[in-house]
């Protein structure tokens, strides 16, 4: 919509996602999960590639490895717990920065006024919350890998594949590993932009936002087409699918909410 016509319906600008700042995040945790994969490798190569004429003829190598296997997992579950919590810290600072900015220059260009935006238990509450799911899913990036790591060696111990099969599989499991970060960083910044744009508007008095449903994915959701355009309670959310939402919650949701100032005439809530 042309800024003028917005601001004639007293609609500021909405907060998008910054494609820096998830781009950055992505980038955090693929090192990451680079680093653990390459340890893998160097591990599987020198560990089962030397005793792999040993697993087919005696049972006992098969649960070595398998207790070696373990050991690494633990040791990198340390490390990601460790590390999870650093990388959510920068990842919502940075969000919160681009959404608080946004908010201010949205109001002062509708309404020429400057702003100050102040912390509130909602914001700290959302951060908060924020910060849980950023570190647990962080944290589940290294489980699942574990996870698949140990079924991909202990197939190819049954099966009696010799290391070079087994470091194939990986490398594939890989490729999923950091396409599952991709996602992860690109729904959590959808998430967390409309999350604490929606805190920091809420602490301007701002209560009411208009849905705008942003195209751009393969197989959009028909329900959250049809939102476009309605008036949503931002404490509250729009009622979808049975369900209140609000715009980026659900996962692959790039929608996003265009606040209104209030007084606004709300004929189409």
């Amino acid at each position: 919509m042309p800024a003028r016509a917005r601001k004639a319906r007293g609609e500021m600008t909405p907060a998008r996602p910054s494609a820096a700042t998830r781009i950055a995040y992505q980038r955090k945790i693929e090192a990451l999960i680079d680093e653990m994969h390459r340890s893998t490798l160097y591990w599987l190569r020198a560990t089962y590639g030397e005793r792999e004429g040993e697993i087919v003829q005696d049972s006992s190598p098969a649960a070595d490895l398998a207790a070696q296997l373990r050991r690494r997992a633990n040791q990198w579950r340390k490390m990601f717990a460790d590390r999870a919590p650093d990388l959510a810290r920068f990842f919502i600072s940075k969000v919160d920065r681009h959404a608080t900015n946004a908010t201010k220059q949205a109001a002062v260009s509708l309404t020429g006024m400057s702003v100050s935006v102040k912390d509130t238990l909602l914001t700290n509450t959302v951060t908060q919350a924020l910060m849980r799911e950023n570190v647990s899913l962080i944290q589940s990036i290294q489980s699942e890998y574990a996870t698949e790591v140990e079924g991909l060696v202990m197939r190819s111990i049954t099966t009696g594949r010799d290391v070079g099969y087994l470091v194939e599989q990986l490398e594939e499991r890989f490729g999923v590993t950091r396409r599952r970060a991709k996602l992860i960083a690109n729904d959590q910044n959808n998430k967390a932009t409309a999350q604490m744009a929606r805190a920091r508007q809420l602490s301007l008095g701002v209560t009411k936002a208009r849905w705008l449903h942003v195209g751009g994915g393969k197989n959009p959701r028909h329900s959250h087409v049809q939102a476009n355009g309605k008036v949503f309670d931002l404490t509250k959310g729009l009622k979808i699918d049975g369900e209140y939402l609000f715009p980026g919650e659900l996962i692959n949701c790039g929608c996003v909410g265009a606040p209104i100032i209030p007084g606004v005439d709300d004929e189409d809530e």
